[in-house]
């Protein structure tokens, strides 16, 4: 039965009561009041009889399941099932896709708290309704979304594994992402910031950023690059893309090509940028670090101002990010933008960079080499 108690030091009372194990408790009430303990004291016990209560149903509902279909049913906590279910994805997902799919868990049974030890069918949609607002107030509405997202395939599972009845998460809609009115516009680089950004550029980094440049690929698919995807005397680069995993042939530039005559190792398994694989291997997939790393040339070439030391935290997508306008990125943009504007068609030049519409895709359009070479051969070479 509950109880109230108060130390000879305490000005506060203290609840006493069980448990659904039947272990004794005590919580401080922060009350003074010995009515008003005593009353929060038998909602404490009465809120874990529900516990067991539920503890109870679900066994005796587990007990004529065994007894018709002859094995146990099977259940799991939050906590046990997304453990194993993160398990199961590594093996399906690149390094940087399941660093994401932990993160989105994590912030799952963080928000959970003591309830993430609680079996996985009591989690309802306002729990992840609250948890995406949550995370797109302290982050971004893009970091939320993308979690649902997540969470939604892991639900779909539990639904699939008879964890749950339905998925809480497909009736949390995502929000609308808009920008901020102060939100810096990602741009395309000058010519004249090129050429600033070249000059500082030391060791690997000047090959990378013509990598960048010159393909229009992100930083993580060149610091992966090895030999064996570069076709020297056909000056083709093949690689498969870790965001999208389309497999992309695109023809090597000029000054690209130059580089990396110079710059190749003999062994056809070496990387062609080995310091740039190592910081990503070692970031676990990630290429967060070659992107600080980037920002600190922007800095050297005056073309950006030093980020705050605590926005390095190393946490990843469980901290907000801070967006500049240039950014490795950036080279993107100029390659498109150098494409559209020597006329290059936008299916060659989708094509070339690796972006995807439901308009046009590799699926109904197929462009071929030739037609990319002239299309790659149309940007300019800086000078």
């Amino acid at each position: 039965m509950a109880s109230v108690w108060k130390h000879p030091e305490s000005r506060f009372w203290t609840a006493c009561f069980t448990d659904e194990s039947g272990r004794q408790r005590k919580r401080s009430t922060k009350s003074t009041d010995h009515g008003e303990a005593l009353s929060m004291a038998q909602k404490f016990e009465s809120a874990y009889r529900i516990k067991l209560t539920e503890a109870q149903a679900r066994k005796v509902v587990s007990d004529i399941y065994e007894q018709i279909h002859g094995e146990p049913l099977y259940h799991a906590t939050a906590r046990t099932f997304f453990a194993g279910w993160l398990v199961a994805k590594q093996a399906e997902t690149s390094p940087g896709t399941h660093k994401r799919y932990e993160s989105a868990v994590d912030k799952l049974i963080d928000y959970l708290g003591e309830r993430a030890d609680r079996d996985i069918a009591y989690i309802h949609k306002r729990d992840l309704l609250a948890l995406r607002d949550k995370t797109a107030q302290n982050l971004s509405a893009s970091t939320a979304n993308t979690d649902l997202k997540i969470l939604r395939t892991a639900f779909h599972q539990a639904v699939s594994d008879g964890l749950r009845l339905d998925n809480p998460g497909s009736a949390v809609r995502t929000l609308e992402e808009r920008k901020a009115v102060d939100a810096p516009e990602r741009r395309p680089f000058t010519a004249a910031e090129l050429k600033t950004l070249l000059a500082v550029a030391k060791g690997e980094w000047k090959g990378l950023i013509l990598g960048g440049l010159y393909t229009g690929q992100r930083l993580g698919d060149l610091a992966s690059l090895n030999n064996r995807m570069i076709d020297l005397p056909a000056e083709l680069l093949t690689f498969r893309s870790q965001k999208t995993g389309r497999d992309m042939v695109i023809p090597i530039a000029k000054p690209f090509l130059a580089y990396l005559k110079k710059h190749r190792a003999t062994d056809p398994d070496a990387h062609v940028f080995p310091q740039a694989a190592k910081d990503k291997g070692d970031a676990d997939g990630e290429s967060r670090g070659l992107s600080s790393q980037f920002h600190a040339l922007l800095v050297a070439a005056g073309l950006a101002k030093p980020q705050p030391k605590d926005k390095n935290s190393g946490k990843g997508h469980s901290v907000k990010r801070t967006v500049s306008a240039l950014s490795f990125h950036s080279l993107r943009h100029n390659t498109t933008s150098w494409l559209k504007k020597a006329g290059v068609p936008e299916s060659v030049v989708r094509d070339i960079i690796g972006h995807e519409s439901e308009l046009v895709s590799r699926q109904y359009t197929h462009v071929d080499d030739e037609t990319k070479r002239k299309a790659i051969g149309n940007l300019p070479v800086l000078e």
